[in-house]
């Protein structure tokens, strides 16, 4: 297995990071090393794969061999403690056993459940063909659908009569996942990170706004307890559909530990659904065509249902291509819990083993895999939905927007199609 240069790791990733060109920066080095290489950067170990037998192996066959990882942990533990996506062994399974209901496919297949919060993100769309950003309004809109999800109340930050606590609460968030990224690529060398006063303001801000629903869902577990016939202080009573934080109440009745599943969950969710969403209207909005043929599709289908949305192909193959060459996670990370081995990678060609120590951190590449032209074509770094017409029974590990393996995604693809086909038909010629 190639092994990057040790002088020039550190300054290439610096200059690739500051010129926003990371990403076009790995597969200039899968190029040169090969589908799998090592690297040692800030005291860390690391493996690049866009292999997809290694990432096979990684992620669901040597499964147990991989966790989250400490670092994950402790980036993320100012934020949201240790939920879902740091958690690891057996507090991963049963925070995973714990949150699968939340996602039942009934629930995300019901219009109904969207309908107000995308005519409330229409209404701030000017209809007079003015330029617009679309990114923040899609940004606050995810975290809308997400919040409705988690505990039945949209926060209705698109709506401007709603006040300023919302707005602090978004951009807080924002500020949030920023800091939280940043001391990630930290690494071993956080404890050495200046002191960050925005990111410390940020999360006591997200904190006490998530302790707002904390609280009712408190009150909630009080009422479920007591089997009262009033309803609660705090108007909470049950519902007839899932909702998130009223569920995990009745199990966890420490304030902090819902606050973080609560946390942890929207910023998962929000950011799904926004990077999804910014990522089609990008692209439609540079393709009059294809833009035109999918609205006069979402105007005669109107409302749609679940056998609308599945069988609408040329709006799934969008997406599909949408989220191959945009994925919304690009590098997903695991680190080695023991010595283990990685399928290829090894010797003069690359066809042999790689032996992988405790500690290391492999490094899932999909914007690169899934730009392989040897996978997707010699057209692989363009833009063409109508391949996937013919790539419908291809090989599962070659294309990961949502991870794989028992750790994939729990609320992949969940509500996307409703809220892009209901922006399709809604937006005027």
């Amino acid at each position: 297995m190639s092994q990057f240069p040790a002088t020039s790791r550190l300054l290439l990733g610096a200059q690739a990071a500051k010129a926003a060109r990371l990403l076009d920066d790995f597969r200039s080095r899968f190029r040169l090393m090969g589908n799998t290489y090592s690297a040692t950067i800030a005291g860390n170990n690391y493996i690049f794969t866009m292999e997809p037998q290694n990432i096979k192996t990684i992620f669901a066959d040597r499964f147990d061999d991989f966790d989250a990882g400490w670092q994950r942990r402790r980036a993320f533990a100012p934020s949201i403690g240790d939920v879902l996506i740091s958690a690891d062994g057996a507090r991963w399974h049963q925070q995973r056993a714990m949150l699968r209901p939340a996602f039942k496919k009934q629930l995300f297949s019901d219009y109904s459940f969207y309908e107000r919060d995308i005519d409330r993100l229409i209404e701030q769309i000017p209809h007079d063909s003015s330029t617009i950003d679309l990114a923040p309004l899609f940004y606050t809109h995810a975290l809308n659908l997400a919040s409705k999800l988690l505990f039945d109340e949209s926060l209705a930050t698109l709506n401007p009569d709603f006040g300023t606590s919302s707005d602090r609460f978004v951009e807080a968030f924002k500020n949030v996942n920023n800091g939280n990224q940043r001391r990630l690529r930290m690494g071993r060398l956080l404890p050495l990170m200046l002191r960050d006063r925005l990111y410390e303001d940020s999360c006591r801000v997200v904190h006490e706004y998530g302790d707002i629903f904390v609280q009712r869902a408190l009150e909630y577990r009080q009422w479920w307890n007591l089997n009262a016939l009033e309803e609660p202080k705090g108007g909470i009573k049950p519902q007839e559909r899932y909702v998130f934080l009223q569920e995990i109440a009745k199990n966890i009745d420490d304030p902090r530990e819902l606050r973080n599943h609560l946390l942890g969950m929207l910023l998962v969710g929000s950011e799904t659904t926004a990077s999804l969403l910014s990522g089609c209207f990008s692209i439609l909005s540079n393709r009059p065509q294809l833009w035109a043929e999918l609205h006069q599709k979402a105007i005669h289908i109107g409302v749609p249902n679940s056998d609308d949305i599945r069988n609408f192909d040329s709006l799934n193959h969008v997406i599909n291509e949408v989220l191959r060459l945009y994925p919304i996670l690009p590098l997903f990370s695991r680190m080695a819990n023991k010595d283990t081995v990685l399928p290829l990678g090894g010797g003069p060609n690359g066809t042999s083993p790689v032996f992988v120590p405790k500690g290391t951190l492999a490094m899932v590449n999909t914007h690169s895999l899934h730009r392989r032209a040897d996978l997707f074509g010699n057209d692989a770094d363009e833009f063409k939905p109508e391949r996937w017409a013919s790539l419908k029974k291809m090989d599962h590990w070659t294309y990961l927007p949502f991870s794989g393996g028992p750790r994939i995604c729990i609320g992949r693809r969940k509500g996307i199609k409703p809220n892009v086909l209901r922006l399709l038909g809604n937006e005027p010629d």
